[in-house]
């Protein structure tokens, strides 16, 4: 895991989305919730699922899977009592609870994934200047007493390289920085919320958003509203 932003990613703010405003509300009063990947692993909402979170496969007879035949040496392995499949690198034994944000960066174009966003993520948003990212994670830090760390995703179309820094490449458009925290078991699914005091001082008051493009094209989004508006 990366202890920075990559330079390839480099931010000039990040963007977290909320799809409830009570949600929202939290997070500004101190309340930073973290998910472990097999919530996303299990999770149905567009966007947020993702079956191939941090492993490179997963096959879920509840959720409707078929569970694929392995073989061993050559001799194809019983698997009639299973009621899933996992299958994960081999340098990563644990997951860690994760906590997304989106890059905005110079030129990552990010303005164009806006609206999926926010029909994805929902219409509540808070912003934080890439000069607090470390702070913010000192934070995380201090309070949790546990290892943190934090970088831009990377994406791929090779499913061998997924792991819990590396995401499908349909999943490219969501720009996403994660911050990683401690660590938990590869079924683990229960969230962490941490109270982080001072939390609201690392973010910026942003009712709305404004993206303009080298074109001279601008687009707008207002907190709640959901809707990109061009201009």
């Amino acid at each position: 895991m990366s202890s920075r932003v990559s330079d390839a990613h480099q931010a000039i703010a990040l963007i977290k989305f909320f799809s409830e405003e009570q949600h929202y509300k939290d997070f500004k009063d101190g309340k930073s919730f973290f998910r472990t990947p097999h919530y996303y692993r299990t999770c149905k909402d567009k966007g947020r699922g993702d079956k191939n979170e941090s492993c490179i496969g997963f096959w879920d007879q509840d959720l409707g899977d078929k569970l694929p035949e392995m073989v061993l040496d050559g001799k194809a392995l019983n698997t009639s009592q299973a009621k899933s499949l996992l299958i994960y690198p081999p340098q990563e034994q644990e997951d860690s609870w994760l906590q997304s944000w989106c890059i905005v960066g110079p030129s990552n174009d990010f303005e164009l994934s806006l609206q999926t966003m926010l029909d994805e993520f929902g219409p509540y948003f808070v912003v934080m200047p890439s000069q607090n990212i470390s702070s913010y994670v000192n934070l995380i830090r201090n309070v949790s007493g546990e290892n943190v760390g934090y970088g831009a995703v990377q994406y791929s179309g090779d499913p061998l390289k997924r792991s819990l820094t590396v995401k499908g490449s349909k999943l490219s458009y969501q720009k996403e920085l994660r911050i990683y925290l401690g660590s938990c078991e590869k079924d683990e699914k229960k969230d962490r919320c941490l109270p982080l005091p001072g939390l609201s001082d690392s973010l910026l008051e942003a009712g709305s958003l404004r993206f303009g493009s080298p074109t001279g094209e601008v687009r707008y989004c207002s907190l709640g509203s959901g809707k990109v508006v061009q201009a």
